[in-house]
């Protein structure tokens, strides 16, 4: 598992161009049961590093809060960033900016969450997404420019943070389907939430991602301003007034597009920090 989901993210770019850049070093910790917590589904576990499902109370969202344990565990090898790997169907992770991330390494989505999380936990990438459940979400009428490289509040066009990025003729804010995005999106996540609810197997929750994806892949991928940068508003949870780059991302969907422009340049400023270039 860590040899594939390593293999997952060094083909995305700007991983792939800086594998060079990068050591990867596993820690196996042997545990008398596999998986971990999970207060939803009554699976308790007690593993060596505290893992568990259900963090800041989101069903899918997986950290562990005991610092000392995992640090202590990690300390065996010299790191910069720890992923740690749960033996796990049912679909998580996290990630963290500068602590941990996770992923449930037997979900049909492990890929993805992999190389998303890291994301966070590596470079400090915010979501993109908005019509997800989530555990955060401010419902402030005044947004505050975040501080995460791929996510804007946008007070001033002249200044947005990518703007070195937008081509001449690229309106800010930037159109896009956003109506006809949302009302598939509620009606997906309505269904989402039934399965969960009903304890359906882990392969109908595949099956929804993967309809899903291919969906989104089309629909996102088929408007004027589609691959370029811009300011497309819906991000970081809220609907109204954050803006994310592009269209379309690996911080927003499942699909296979990889990091936009802005989210590329944020991970290789970091690989840059720690290498010195």
């Amino acid at each position: 598992d860590a040899r594939r989901l390593a293999e997952t993210m060094f083909a995305v770019e700007p991983y792939k161009s800086r594998r060079s850049d990068f050591n990867v070093r596993a820690l196996a910790v042997p545990t008398t049961e596999s998986g971990i917590h999970n207060p939803r589904t009554a699976a308790a576990r007690r593993t060596p590093l505290g893992t568990s499902y259900n963090i800041f109370d989101s069903e899918r969202y997986a950290l562990t809060m005991d610092n000392r344990a995992w640090r202590d565990i990690a300390s065996a090898a010299p790191y910069d960033a720890v992923e740690i790997l749960i033996n796990n169907r049912y679909y998580g992770g996290g990630g963290i900016f500068n602590d941990q991330a996770t992923v449930a390494v037997d979900s049909g989505s492990a890929e993805y969450i992999f190389v998303h999380e890291f994301g966070h936990h590596f470079a400090g990438l915010g979501d993109e997404y908005y019509t997800s459940d989530v555990a955060y979400e401010t419902g402030s009428a005044e947004k505050i420019e975040p501080w995460e490289p791929n996510v804007t509040a946008m007070h001033n066009p002249a200044t947005l943070k990518w703007k070195d990025l937008v081509e001449a003729g690229t309106p800010l804010p930037t159109p896009w389907d956003k109506d006809a995005y949302e009302k598939h999106s509620i009606e997906y996540q309505t269904e989402r939430r039934r399965l969960r609810a009903t304890g359906a197997p882990e392969a109908e929750m595949d099956e929804l991602f993967l309809a899903l994806e291919t969906w989104e892949t089309k629909f996102l991928s088929s408007m004027k301003f589609s691959g370029k940068v811009g300011a497309f508003e819906g991000a970081s949870y809220e609907p109204k007034g954050l803006y994310r780059p592009e269209a379309d991302c690996i911080m927003f969907t499942r699909d296979k597009v990889g990091f936009c422009r802005v989210c590329r340049r944020a991970i290789s400023r970091v690989i840059d920090l720690h290498t010195a270039r």
